[in-house]
């Protein structure tokens, strides 16, 4: 998904600045929501699908924070950034607890340096199922996620695909016609050595498993799509926190890299 594809909204209620800041976010691409309070900010997002939302914590109607939370119930993968004029300690941790970055209006070179190297679009995603229906169910439900999959019907599409196109995530089905999941995987990571496989099957067992754990692979049953979901977002923060690092080290933004990495290694 290219940056034009993503959009952000902007919320805070003086207008010269959110003025100042959207003109700046569309010359980076990115299509430009914006409202001067909460209420405004929540309406926009219950009729746009929004990928980002930057919010100030002091407003008339609502905190940042407060407006934050209404939006994850609304969009729960939205990516939040809340800005502020007025932090200290205790509301950057409250940022953390809601899995929302947290930048100070007086630091705004870093917040831009962040929007920048924002991974949105920059992951791409393979999926490999001989299903046609399933394998259109997987690739919407990471559409919803902000991302626009790769999909191959066989392990020689996938295997192309990745001839091509640097892939930073396969899911693959273990039973195809063509050549095994496992066989698929193995395949793929002697392309490219740092890419992130997960197997999925409907015919498990333990032995299938040892198999995909030897080839530094996970491995997930079908009947618990559940925990499969779960596994996925945890991979996706996983590699955009270290894109977002690496984009800002390659930019000359290196102390920010080691911030972004260190404060990452505390979460695990």
């Amino acid at each position: 998904m290219k940056a034009k594809k993503i959009n952000i909204l902007l919320v805070d209620d003086n207008e010269k600045f959110l003025k100042s800041v959207a003109e700046r976010t569309r010359l980076k691409g990115f299509n430009v929501f914006t409202a001067t309070n909460g209420q405004q900010a929540l309406e926009i997002a219950q009729k746009q699908h929004i990928h980002v939302a930057v919010v100030d914590q002091r407003m008339p109607d609502m905190e940042g924070l407060v407006v934050i939370t209404k939006l994850k119930e609304l969009i729960p993968d939205v990516k939040t950034i809340l800005l502020t004029g007025h932090g200290d300690e205790k509301l950057k941790e409250a940022s953390e607890a809601l899995n929302s970055t947290y930048f100070d209006k007086q630091d705004m070179g870093r917040f831009w340096a962040f929007l920048s190297n924002l991974p949105l679009g920059n992951i791409n995603i393979l999926l490999v199922d001989d299903n046609p229906k399933f394998l259109n169910t997987l690739a919407e439900r990471i559409r919803l996620k902000g991302y626009e999959p790769f999909t191959a019907l066989n392990g020689h599409e996938a295997i192309e695909i990745t001839k091509t196109t640097k892939i930073h995530l396969a899911v693959v089905d273990q039973r195809m016609p063509d050549m095994d999941g496992l066989v698929v995987i193995t395949k793929l990571k002697e392309i490219d050595a740092d890419i992130k496989t997960l197997l999925l099957t409907g015919h498990g067992d333990e032995k299938l498993k040892e198999a995909t754990e030897a080839l530094s692979s996970s491995y997930f049953e079908k009947e618990d799509m559940g925990k499969f979901w779960r596994f996925v977002r945890k991979v996706l923060q996983s590699l955009e926190t270290s894109m977002a690092a690496a984009g800002m080290a390659t930019g000359g933004d290196l102390e920010d890299a080691v911030d972004i990495e260190s404060h990452h290694v505390k979460k695990k």
